[in-house]
């Protein structure tokens, strides 16, 4: 249409001439097919979604299985064809040896992805993390041991946070480029001409969104780094996706066993007991991953909750002193089973702060305006109306507690042994992310043949603080030694 008021209008006349002419009508009607078959291009290669894999066990569905139509961050997942190039082209920025497993990531024979992540195809193929990504852990008994997947345990072995800073140094090197990345994705996937157009169009983009993630994730520069085991989820949370101003807390936590969740139903969870709906509290950790309603996948998520309510960890895979561990048992019954067993009084209750005397950081993260923040969600069913405030730390279960080290809400004491010594005398600093278990104090040792490089955990920065759980650290040496004896049967 013609908005000019001081030009001549246009007559239908000429409008019809034009019509008439051949090539104005050819390249209309040229225009309308290119811009249908881009329309077609697009849907296929961005937006067309194809259904959620299906396993045939429970087990293979935790450990591939996808909770929705999640996203990596900002990112519709991460195209499966860059997966195993980053490493190959960017082996200067990897922490060690081992391409992806230099993170603590465990990739099975025959999978072109690590265990905790789904294959989803939105458009192109991507890898979006799953719960087994932070809840299935690794085990070695002797050094020249091929690691045990477990799952459903803390992921000790996991620095995640390495990986992204990883990713996004890799996005800010020049050679994260077309010229750079395509001719290695094609001699390990022959692309065909729609997808090497598409790639073409994914690496600068993904650059850029990549970009942006870690501009948004650049409070974590501030903290402490978390190192293996460990991550700030719940900052995550508040600052990225409820939109809460950075206030400078830490709450770098543990990783927590994800088995024997049908015995939990009705306990405190999370560390600080935030909320007693188990329901609701796995829909809490799903959200960041899928981001909304419109991509979860209820089936797969009720599938995954079914597995893991009756999942039971693994047995001590050394032996055990019977007569030791029954003198042990008495010790337990005498001085932890109150807040430690299921079915005592105490068992998923929060001790205060004031009375146990850890570090406090996780605990002061839960602020009353990110707890109103998550009170609010309204997005059924994502909707966390009861989740609250404590004073302190939860008494959790010692199901599988040998396979949980290091210990506390913080992993600031690297054994067994150690949590039962006072905490002056507990270590300062201490190797994590090997997965060699100390059948003696009972932890994890940093070994030759560990896939990653050990991380070094400094009692003296914040958040990091080994005090507090003073409980039993009065006992003989060898009523302590009966009392871990014991430990490795639960």
């Amino acid at each position: 249409m013609n908005t000019d008021p001081n030009s001549p209008p246009v007559s239908p006349g000429l409008l019809a001439r034009l019509w008439h002419r051949r090539g104005v009508r050819t390249a209309l009607l040229l225009s309308l097919v290119f811009a249908a078959c881009a329309g077609v291009w697009l849907w296929q290669n961005a937006f067309r979604r194809e259904p959620l894999p299906v396993f045939n066990t429970p087990e293979e569905h935790f450990k591939y299985g996808a909770l929705g139509y999640g996203t990596l961050g900002e990112l519709q997942g991460f195209p499966l064809y860059l997966w195993p190039v980053l490493p190959e082209l960017f082996a200067d920025k990897l922490p060690g040896p081992g391409g992806w497993a230099a993170f603590g990531l465990v990739t099975e024979p025959g999978r072109d992805h690590p265990v905790g992540f789904a294959k989803v195809t939105v458009g192109f193929p991507g890898l979006v993390p799953n719960c087994a990504l932070c809840h299935s852990g690794t085990v070695r008994t002797a050094p020249d041991e091929k690691p045990r997947l477990v799952l459903g345990a803390p992921a000790h072995q996991l620095d995640f946070d390495a990986f992204n800073n990883f990713v996004f140094a890799c996005a800010t090197d020049p050679r994260w480029c077309v010229s750079e990345l395509l001719p290695r994705i094609e001699r390990i996937a022959p692309l065909s001409a729609s997808e090497r157009l598409l790639y073409r169009l994914l690496i600068p983009g993904l650059r850029f969104k990549i970009g942006q993630q870690r501009r948004a994730f650049a409070w974590q520069a501030t903290r402490p780094v978390p190192g293996c085991g460990r991550t700030d989820a719940f900052n995550r949370f508040k600052i990225n996706i409820l939109g809460l101003p950075d206030d400078g807390t830490i709450g770098t936590s543990d990783y927590p066993p994800l088995w024997n969740l049908k015995a939990r139903d009705g306990l405190w969870l999370h560390w600080n007991g935030s909320g007693n709906n188990l329901h609701d509290e796995l829909l809490l950790s799903v959200l960041p991953i899928i981001k909304g309603p419109a991509e979860f996948d209820p089936p797969g998520s009720a599938r995954l909750a079914a597995f893991l309510r009756d999942l039971q960890p693994p047995k001590f895979p050394f032996p055990v002193d019977a007569a030791r561990a029954a003198q042990g048992q008495q010790i337990f019954a005498q001085h932890c089973a109150d807040c430690h067993a299921f079915g005592a009084a105490k068992t998923g209750q929060v001790t205060p702060l004031t009375e146990l005397g850890t570090d406090a950081s996780f605990l002061a993260m839960w602020t009353p305006k990110f707890v109103a923040k998550l009170q609010a969600i309204n997005s059924p069913p994502f909707k966390f109306p009861t989740i609250r405030l404590t004073d302190g730390y939860c008494n959790v279960p010692l199901d599988g507690v040998w396979l949980r080290a290091p210990y506390l809400h913080n992993g600031s004491v690297p054994t067994l042994w150690d949590l039962l010594q006072p905490p002056a005398k507990r270590p300062a600093t201490f190797a994590t992310g090997g997965d060699l278990l100390d059948p003696v104090r009972v932890g994890f040792i940093s070994a030759p043949g560990s896939p990653r490089k050990p991380f070094p955990f400094d009692t003296a920065l914040p958040g990091n603080r080994n005090t507090g759980h003073t409980y039993g650290v009065e006992l003989p040496d060898a009523d302590k030694q009966a009392l871990i004896e014991f430990l490795k049967t639960l």
